[in-house]
């Protein structure tokens, strides 16, 4: 379902329980942030290949730009969106992959990792595969080539709900073991319906003064 869509079914299946269902779209999506972060760790931690499906697609139409920074010579393309946090190397950097799809191969590493083959290693030799490291704002490359610089690249993220567009398709997990097996929009109108509403304490039935 695109965002949009997932709004209005939340909306709609909390009138199952409140008729008035006064709740503001950014409370809304809120609770729906906080529970797809949730459930894409319960996938994570069962199959973290898995949460490939679940990314939403960078630089496919137009790549991103490698960049060099000046001052420490690092290759780098600074992150698009905001990305969900993991505690793998990938994080929320699923996939990167140049735009036509070569024989070059990307692999996350760690700055341990990044440390042992930066100098004097037999890594130095490999020309067909590129490591990344990613941090908050960018991703580094380790091994980046001239060519590759020059076409840019390509990511697949795993971002926040709120950083989707209304109109954009958001991939959610259903029914993974946990919470007596309940989905997305389930897990999302218990925890909406767990917050205390504003309350009318007027007394309606009393007599109106002469």
């Amino acid at each position: 379902m695109i965002k949009s869509e997932i709004r209005s079914t939340v909306l709609n299946s909390l009138k199952r329980y409140d008729a008035t269902a006064k709740f503001h779209p950014r409370v809304i999506d809120a609770e729906c942030e906080f529970v797809l972060h949730q459930m894409l760790g319960e996938v994570f931690r069962m199959s973290p290949h898995s949460l490939q499906r679940y990314t939403k697609g960078y630089g496919y139409t137009v790549a991103l730009a490698v960049s060099t920074e000046a001052s420490t010579g690092i290759y780098y393309t600074t992150l698009p969106e905001n990305i969900l946090v993991f505690s793998d190397k990938a994080s929320g950097v699923r996939r990167v992959a140049t735009p036509t799809q070569t024989s070059i191969k990307f692999y996350p590493m760690d700055q341990r990792e990044w440390d042992l083959v930066a100098y004097g290693s037999y890594a130095n030799t490999v020309k067909d595969q590129v490591g990344y490291i990613v941090t908050p704002t960018r991703v580094e490359f380790y091994g980046m080539t001239g060519a590759v610089q020059t076409s840019g690249v390509r990511m697949d993220l795993l971002i926040p709900f709120s950083k989707y567009a209304d109109t954009d398709v958001v991939l959610y997990p259903e029914h993974i073991i946990g919470d007596e097996g309940k989905g997305f929009i389930d897990r999302v109108v218990d925890r909406l319906l767990a917050k205390p509403q504003t309350v009318d304490l007027s007394d309606q039935n009393k007599d109106k003064e002469e």
